[in-house]
């Protein structure tokens, strides 16, 4: 459950991202340089869920698996595509 969960997450994640970034529908498309800070943020939330992990949280693991998941893939997308 935990896994679905945090794919659910990435996955809207990465559909708000695109909404906002990629699509031109709320603003004009992002430069593909901004895609250097989303991937530091992924890196930030993968360390949090790892902290999760390890403490008293794991109940946030999910979560922040989700956001990096969802932040950090959407960069390497936005960088490789």
């Amino acid at each position: 459950m935990k896994v679905v969960t945090a794919l659910v997450i990435a996955g809207v994640i990465g559909a708000l991202l695109y909404l906002s970034l990629d699509s031109g529908r709320l603003a004009p498309p992002a430069e593909r340089a901004f895609s250097i800070p989303l991937g530091g943020l992924g890196v930030i939330f993968a360390g949090s869920a790892w902290a999760a992990a390890k403490g008293a949280y794991s109940q946030r693991v999910p979560l922040f698996a989700g956001l990096a998941l969802g932040v950090g893939g959407y960069a390497l997308m936005r960088l490789f595509i």
